[in-house]
């Protein structure tokens, strides 16, 4: 293959192409991005562009001769119609589909509270997420991996798919179908909605179920306490039965102490302390 082109806005699958020996004819990098980062600051020509851009972008691929096109993080949904049907249309995506396919998956993990974490190569279709598998890997969830953990893992993750995905299709000779996404499939964007919580309706569970679906340092969970907004981005459930005696019967929302730049705040059946936070200002 020798007109290959590549679309997106992250990096490992890109370096995984590049130390396999893969030319790309053209490169497109969303702006903003890691990846264009990257590409500027190794002197790698490319084209960037934003979702304004997005007509252009796919009128260049319409009339381009390209054998396959690579997409990995890239916010454009391809029309895959308007493609000839000898070209080729593979994306990479953060999780092992078909669970969590959309925009923002990783998120998903946690708040769906998924014991696993994966990344998948596949053949992009008329719908999301949903192509043909060309190779998924898969690993286990660990108490120890928070979202900024889990988003390095699954994008490095991208990368080791790719190379052995890339394997695949020149085994094939790129004349490979894929096999069928095998599970229920689920789809998962992150909301202002979903990063919303009330210490007031929602229980301990619940909520550090939320603060750690949104544990990141750019986007967190949103909440009301003593009529301020915060932000959270982390919190530990309090067991101590002291506290939770000396606690007992205050009020579900009431911040309960502050110390040491940390909140207790009572929850509808608990305690939580919030460790990392910032009033919203």
């Amino acid at each position: 293959m020798e007109k290959i082109i590549f679309l997106g806005s992250r990096t490992h699958v890109f370096d995984s192409a590049i130390k396999m020996g893969v030319t790309f004819k053209h490169i497109f990098a969303l702006k903003g991005s890691l990846l264009e980062s990257s590409l500027i600051s190794r002197g790698i020509q490319h084209k960037s562009f934003d979702m304004a851009q997005k007509k252009e972008v796919l009128d260049f691929l319409y009339e381009s001769n390209f054998e396959v096109l690579v997409s990995n993080g890239c916010p454009i949904v391809f029309p895959v119609d308007k493609f000839h049907p000898s070209q080729i249309l593979v994306n990479i995506h953060p999780t092992y589909l078909p669970f969590l396919q959309g925009k923002t998956p990783l998120n998903g993990v946690f708040y769906n509270d998924y014991k696993f974490y994966g990344a998948t190569m596949h053949f992009i279709d008329a719908t999301i997420d949903t192509g043909n598998v060309i190779y998924q890997h898969k690993e286990e969830i660990t108490p120890d991996i928070d979202l900024g953990l889990l988003y390095f893992l699954a994008f490095e993750l991208e990368g080791f798919v790719f190379r052995k995905g890339w394997e695949v299709l020149k085994a094939h000779r790129f004349n490979y179908n894929g096999e069928r996404q095998q599970g229920k499939a689920d789809y998962f964007n992150r909301t202002k909605e979903k990063q919303q919580v009330d210490f007031k309706l929602m229980g301990n569970k619940e909520l550090m179920r939320k603060v750690k679906s949104s544990g990141s340092a750019s986007q967190g969970c949103y909440a009301k306490l003593n009529d301020r907004d915060y932000r959270i981005f982390e919190v530990e459930e309090i067991v101590h039965p002291a506290l939770l005696q000396r606690f007992g019967t205050s009020l579900a929302g009431e911040i309960l102490l502050a110390y040491d730049k940390k909140l207790l705040v009572k929850s509808k059946d608990g305690i939580l302390k919030l460790k990392v936070f910032q009033e919203e200002v």
